[in-house]
């Protein structure tokens, strides 16, 4: 958890505007990506019936997904430490996740000690940057 805090204190802090004039609230905000957008939905259509353990439910298994990720991520780093295939697995687990944005930035913080894992890191950061500009 540190790791994130530390990953999120490196950015610029963004709004996020909570329209409730219409039926149905509407989030918006500076930044996003579609994990957060994914989710943000399925609490939207959680607050409709009301019920507090459906959200604590759905709260949990964002938290579970969440940990998933980062832990399919790790696994990943440590492979391609040694098989560029490995590599080319993690980039593509970081492009379709949804929140590689934030994913990368958490094992860049956590990675900086170990040079391996930190040039498997810098490598995933350039491939997408490249793909955001193409």
């Amino acid at each position: 958890m540190a790791s994130l805090c530390i990953a999120m204190m490196e950015e610029p802090h963004k709004s996020v505007v909570i329209d409730c004039s219409g039926p149905a609230p509407q989030f918006s905000s500076a930044g996003s990506n579609k994990f957060c957008e994914d989710w943000m939905q399925t609490f939207l259509n959680g607050a409709e019936g009301g019920n507090p353990f459906l959200f604590r439910q759905i709260l949990e298994n964002f938290k579970l997904k969440a940990i998933q990720d980062i832990n399919n991520l790790k696994r990943f780093i440590r492979q391609a430490e040694m098989n560029h295939y490995a590599l080319f697995k993690c980039y593509v687990f970081l492009k379709n996740c949804g929140s590689g944005d934030i994913l990368l930035k958490i094992v860049k913080v956590e990675h900086v000690e170990m040079p391996e894992a930190k040039n498997v890191v810098t490598v995933l950061e350039e491939f997408m940057r490249e793909t955001a500009a193409a």
